[in-house]
């Protein structure tokens, strides 16, 4: 069944739209490349092996306590390997909030709940 022309016309505007917002979705993800943290990366690598020794320590003298220290310091030290850290300096406001005392928990969106929030923002400022 063919389309009126007006049916197309639509149609056409919404390809158009959809490839648009497409673009700015792949552009959106793709605009600050991920690297490593080297610092985060030794230091982490130094903890795991301190923890190591500590663990070989604790069986090597059966102390499950100490044992078990030196697994948590090598779980810490697998985090920390893996952590990223922001690359900017800190300001005075990042230091001062940091013992300013509990913080209100953010609300966490879904994927679906954030995607539908950029959909209509995008919406909107086309009109």
């Amino acid at each position: 069944m063919a389309l009126s022309e007006h049916e197309q016309r639509l149609l056409d505007e919404m390809e158009r739209g959809f490839y648009q917002s497409e673009a700015d979705v792949l552009q959106a993800g793709s605009s600050e490349p991920r690297r490593l943290n080297y610092r985060s990366l030794v230091l982490g690598i130094i903890v795991v092996i301190l923890g190591i020794g500590v663990l070989v320590a604790g069986v090597a003298v059966q102390l499950l306590w100490l044992g078990l220290i030196g697994f948590a310091v090598m779980l810490g030290g697998v985090i920390l390997m893996l952590s990223r850290r922001s690359s900017g300096p800190l300001t005075v406001e990042d230091i001062t909030s940091a013992g300013s005392g509990p913080k209100a928990p953010r609300s966490r969106e879904s994927l679906s709940e954030r995607m539908e929030r950029r959909w209509d923002q995008r919406m909107e400022g086309e009109r």
